[in-house]
């Protein structure tokens, strides 16, 4: 019966890892091809700070985004950290506000405006005016905010 029972398991643990490498080859069939996307994004020919970018394709497709570093770079992710944004045209919307840590409590919940931009680049994709191409491999798309 012992005899049985360990080439049961045997025969079991033999068939996992034959499966094992169909399994990790499988990925997710939804996901588009995608380019690298990196850039800076400034305002008044000075970087941004902060904030995020974001890429919405005009066909199909998952949007993209980004943080904005503190050298005004940004590195756009779609499906994984630093993938870039799929293939084909995108609008863009830019968002940058003021940090708001050290302010008052008070000064925070007031009615003061905290954009670093014009609050045009951030509330829509239709309002911004901004726009991108994206192409297979690496690509260096930066912005420069009036």
């Amino acid at each position: 019966m012992r005899k049985l029972f360990l080439r049961t398991n045997r025969c079991l643990f033999s068939g996992f890892f034959l499966v094992l490498p169909l399994l990790a080859g499988c990925g997710n069939s939804d996901e588009l091809p995608t380019g690298e996307v990196h850039g800076v994004v400034k305002y008044q020919g000075k970087p941004l700070p902060s904030g995020s970018v974001t890429f919405i394709p005009d066909g199909p497709g998952k949007a993209a985004s980004g943080e904005i570093q503190a050298d005004g770079s940004y590195t756009l992710t779609t499906y994984s950290q630093g993938d870039g944004a799929t293939i084909g045209g995108h609008k863009v919307m830019i968002i940058s506000e003021k940090d708001t840590s050290e302010l008052p409590a008070e000064s925070a919940a007031a009615n003061v405006d905290l954009s670093l931009i014009p609050e045009k680049y951030g509330m829509s994709p239709k309002t911004s005016g901004l726009t991108a191409e994206v192409k297979e491999g690496d690509n260096e798309i930066n912005f420069d905010l009036e």
